[in-house]
C-alpha cells in the first residue's frame, strides 16, 4: 500500500512547480520586452596607402536600445578579398554597452600586396580586388543566454605597384677636340591607373671607374598611367685629358665598363599615397656609340 503524501512533501512540490512556472513565466516577459542588440556600418576608410599596402579602417554600430546595460559582444572578424579568406581576428572588450546607446567598434585592417599577391594569384595584373568583410557578434544576455548576430560588409580596395626602371644605356650625342656631349636614359614603366610626378632623380655615373657625371636630373617628367616612360640626361666631358682618352675607345670600338647608381623618388597622385624612393644601381658593360 502506497504511503500517504504528508503536508510538507506536498507542499514542497507545489512550491517547486510554482518557482517553475514563474520562471519561465520571467522569461517569457523578458523575452517579450527585450529588445535585440542592432548591427550596422558606421564607416569604412582608406586611412593609408602605399605601393606596398593599403590600410582600411571598418567602423561598425552595435546599438543597445534595452533601458539595461548590456555587455560588450565578442565580435569574430574574417576579412575575404575576391572570395579568398585573407586575415581573420577577434575584438573584446571588458565594458559594457550602455542602455539604449551605441558604441562604434573600430576593425583596423592592413593588406600587404607582397602578402595580397601570393596568396589570390589572380590579382597579379588587377589595378583593384573586391573584399567582404564578415564578422558575428556574441552577446552573453541576461537571462537568454547567449545571442549572436550577423553583419557584412563588401567594397573594393586599390591594388597598387610600384614602378620599375631600368637603365637604356648611353649614346655619343656630340665628338670635337674639346668636348663630347653623351645622353643616358633610364625607362620607367608605372603599371597604375593614375599618373606618377618624378620628385626627384639623383643619379652618379662612372666608366672605367672614373667618374663621369653625377647630380640630378633636371625636370624629370611625370609618368602617365599605364605607360613606359623615357628619362633622358645630357651632360658634357670636357677634360681634355679625359676627352683624348674616350676618342681612343670611341675609336676603337672597345667595351667600357659603367656603374650607374642614385635614387628616384616618387609622389603619386592619390590622396594619402605615400612618397615612393626607388635606390638603384645598374653595371655593366657597352660600346659607345654615335
Amino acid at each position: 500500500m502506497r504511503k500517504p503524501v504528508s503536508a510538507k512533501t506536498a507542499l514542497a512540490a507545489m512550491f517547486s512547480v510554482l518557482v517553475t512556472m514563474t520562471s519561465l513565466a520571467t522569461c517569457r516577459t523578458l523575452g517579450s520586452v527585450f529588445s535585440e542588440p542592432k548591427l550596422s556600418l558606421y564607416s569604412m576608410e582608406l586611412t593609408g596607402l602605399s605601393f606596398t599596402a593599403v590600410d582600411l579602417l571598418c567602423k561598425v554600430n552595435v546599438e543597445n536600445p534595452n533601458p539595461v546595460d548590456i555587455p560588450f559582444p565578442e565580435i569574430d572578424w574574417e576579412f575575404f578579398v575576391n572570395s579568398n579568406s585573407f586575415v581573420e581576428g577577434i575584438v573584446k572588450n571588458d565594458k559594457s554597452i550602455k542602455s539604449r546607446s551605441v558604441t562604434v567598434v573600430d576593425i583596423p585592417l592592413r593588406v600587404t600586396y607582397t602578402d595580397l599577391l601570393n596568396a589570390v594569384k589572380s590579382l597579379a595584373d588587377a589595378k583593384e580586388a573586391d573584399y567582404l568583410l564578415s564578422l558575428g557578434a556574441r552577446f552573453a544576455l541576461p537571462i537568454l543566454g547567449d545571442k549572436v548576430w550577423h553583419f557584412e560588409h563588401a567594397g573594393k580596395f586599390p591594388v597598387l605597384k610600384a614602378p620599375s626602371l631600368s637603365f637604356r644605356g648611353i649614346s655619343v650625342k656630340n665628338v670635337s677636340l674639346t668636348r663630347l656631349d653623351f645622353e643616358l636614359n633610364w625607362e620607367v614603366e608605372n603599371k597604375n591607373s593614375f599618373a606618377i610626378n618624378v620628385k626627384d632623380f639623383s643619379y652618379n655615373f662612372a666608366v672605367n671607374n672614373s667618374q663621369w657625371a653625377s647630380g640630378k636630373v633636371p625636370g624629370a617628367p611625370s609618368l602617365p598611367p599605364d605607360t613606359k616612360t623615357l628619362i633622358p640626361l645630357s651632360f658634357s666631358v670636357n677634360s681634355l685629358a679625359l676627352v683624348k682618352d674616350i676618342t681612343g675607345i670611341i675609336s676603337a670600338g672597345t667595351d667600357i665598363a659603367y656603374a650607374c647608381g642614385g635614387n628616384m623618388n616618387l609622389g603619386g597622385t592619390l590622396p594619402l599615397l605615400q612618397d615612393l624612393n626607388i635606390p638603384f644601381n645598374f653595371n655593366g658593360t657597352t660600346k659607345l656609340r654615335r
